[in-house]
């Protein structure tokens, strides 16, 4: 395919996903420091974050302090929450990296009790929404927003887990000029694996969208994406 004619094809491609997950950008109205610290060489700050439709987020940033404040920036998504991505945060700060580890819409410390989340997925598909763009707009807010505390023009994923691949990758399409690489671990090869497996409805109702396995896969996602380069370090990938 010709570079017009494929640039031509990924903007195409890119309304037609918006229209699929219903996405609305967002931007971070309003970040609150929940805790700091500053030790053994490490300094780290917690923060909720506030996005301008009133939904939120909350999210680690954690960088050596010998590193500079434009280190390259990695933001580290884990379906178990960012408690369960330390290994992940650790081996980025040790590179020099500044790092955020971010639960978004659904994902740990971010996760509604009351209704469920499911049922909560389900309440917002009712009124036209789709989570998964929720929380895509959520991530493509977040780069930006980290993108311009470490003035810096691109951010780096590192997902663990299929919700946060898929999560990663939809931003990724819709804004290509933000991410330089998706790294995934854990993650499915193809949407197909959400239908041909039981997979709980419960456990991952956000990527339950209508239309996304019937227009999409992880292929043609990753090709929307270029130049974003996509990695799967680790043979932890499901068939």
């Amino acid at each position: 395919m010709e570079r017009s004619a494929r640039t031509a094809w990924a903007s195409t491609e890119r309304e037609k996903l918006k229209k699929i997950v219903r996405y609305q950008p967002v931007n971070v109205q309003s970040t609150w420091k929940i805790n700091n610290s500053d030790n053994r060489g490490l300094e780290s700050l917690s923060y909720r974050l506030e996005f301008s439709n009133g939904l939120s987020a909350t999210a680690v940033w954690a960088k050596a302090i010998s590193s500079p404040n434009d280190a390259p920036s990695t933001i580290v998504l884990n379906d178990s929450g960012k408690n369960a991505a330390a290994l992940e945060v650790s081996s980025r700060v040790n590179r020099g990296e500044q790092v955020l580890a971010a639960d978004l819409l659904f994902t740990g410390d971010a996760t509604p009790e009351k209704p469920s989340p499911a049922d909560y997925a389900l309440l917002l598909t009712a009124t036209g929404d789709r989570p998964i763009g929720l929380e895509a707009a959520q991530l493509i807010a977040l780069a930006r927003w980290l993108g311009v505390l470490a003035r810096i023009p691109q951010v780096r994923i590192e997902s663990t887990g299929l919700r946060s691949q898929v999560v990663a990758l939809i931003a990724a399409s819709i804004e290509p000029g933000l991410f330089s690489e998706i790294s995934i671990a854990k993650g499915i090869k193809s949407l197909a694996y959400l239908l041909d497996t039981p997979v709980a409805y419960r456990t991952t109702s956000d990527l339950f969208c209508l239309d996304l396995y019937k227009e999409f896969d992880l292929d043609s996602l990753a090709q929307a994406a270029a130049p974003v380069k996509i990695s799967y370090p680790k043979s932890e990938v499901q068939p």
